[in-house]
Order: structure tokens, then sequence, then C-alpha cells
């Protein structure tokens, strides 16, 4: 094997895989967020917000995420409006993952035991009060693991931003293959390399989050 053309390969296979976390960390947190807040508004007493929380999810669930983002990077300029790749990237994935994150968060909403919800209201508490310190704080403990599966799924996604010309860990893995014709073995890594991944950061946090829930964080239920 060429040692110019491997030490090329590796240096790329470090930068994509860079790339690859960066953009996981920041799709995550616009999948948490937007996820949580069309999650609450899907389960509003406002019909009128129930259903713009509805439209969001349907849309972002039922269409192609890759198409999803190929209308941010070629469509939107169109209409004068353009998007860094990296732009792209964070909010594309983010945007597709949040719908699938609000659906967990309405479940796990509604999954809440009824009586919860009478407490609250029997001792008066505000609707805000009550889904800040007894309903979402169970609710919580509740979506993790789902949540985990889901941010795992998120990290795979990020991949298609190979296609809007973002060197990613398997962009970098194509470049490398390419050049050295170590298919096999390049390859091989990147299979390997997104499981690691996924078992080293995120499936760690989702069970560092449970254990901290588990100690005491839900203080205000009814029994």
């Amino acid at each position: 094997m060429n040692q110019l053309a491997l030490g090329f390969s590796l240096e790329a296979l470090v930068k994509g895989v860079t790339s690859t976390l960066l953009i996981t960390i920041g799709a995550s947190l616009v999948a948490i967020i937007l996820g949580l807040i069309a999650g609450l508004l899907r389960v509003s007493p406002l019909w009128p917000l129930r259903w713009i929380a509805i439209v969001y999810i349907e849309f972002f669930r039922g269409t192609s995420m890759l198409v999803q983002i190929y209308w941010w990077f070629f469509v939107l300029p169109i209409f004068g409006i353009f998007l860094s790749p990296w732009a792209v990237a964070v909010f594309g994935i983010g945007l597709n993952c949040s719908a699938y994150g609000a659906e967990l968060v309405r479940a796990a909403l509604q999954g809440v035991d009824r009586g919860q919800y009478e407490a609250s209201i029997a001792l008066n508490y505000p609707r805000l009060t009550m889904m800040r310190r007894i309903v979402l704080p169970q609710a919580v403990r509740a979506m993790l693991p789902a949540w985990g599966n889901l941010l795992i799924d998120l990290l795979k996604g990020t991949s298609l931003v190979f296609f809007v010309t973002i060197t990613d860990f398997t962009a970098a893995t194509k470049f490398a293959a390419d050049a050295t014709g170590k298919y096999l073995l390049f390859f091989g890594v990147a299979l390997f390399g997104y499981y690691i991944i996924a078992r080293a950061f995120i499936t760690p946090l989702v069970r560092f989050l449970e254990r901290r829930l588990s100690k005491g964080f839900v203080r205000e239920t009814f029994a």
C-alpha cells in the first residue's frame, strides 16, 4: 500500500469522524429541543396548536430525509435562501428526527398515570407548573431509552451529508478506499466505527441520565 496514500487516508478519516461527531451533536440538540416543543404542542388543549404540531410531525416523518436535505441545499437557493452545508446538515437531520422525537414525547406524556394529573388539578396547580414539576419529570424517565435509539438512528443518518459536499465519516471512508484500493479494510472500519461511536457516546450518556433520574430527580409525584 502506498504510504503517502495511506497517510492522507488516515488524516481524512480523522477529519471525517470529527465532522460526524459535530453534526451528530448539533442535530441532536435541534432534535431534542424541537421534538420536546412539538410533543408538548401535540397534547395541548388548544386545537390550533395541536394541528400545527400534527402537520409538522406528519410532514417530516412522511417524507424522505435525503429529499428534505436536497430541498434545503438545492431548492431553497431558488427562492434566495442560501444555507451552508453545515447548516443544512445540522438542521436538516435535526428537523427530521425531531418529528419522531415529538411522538416519543407525546407517548410518554400520555403514559403518565392519570392520577398524577387529577391530583395536580385537585391541588390547584397551574397547568405549566403541573407539566414542569409533575408530568414532565416522569415522562422524561419513560422516554429516555427510546430517545437513545432515536439518537443512534440520527448518528447513522449523518452519512447523508456526503450528498451536500461535507466530508463526513462515510465520505472519508470512500475517499480512503478509492485512494488505496482497500475497500474491505476501510469499509470494515466504517461499519464498526459507527457502532463504536454509538456505544461509546450515546449509550453511556442515556444510561447516565437514567441513573441520575432514578436517584430522586422526580420528587413531586403523588402516590
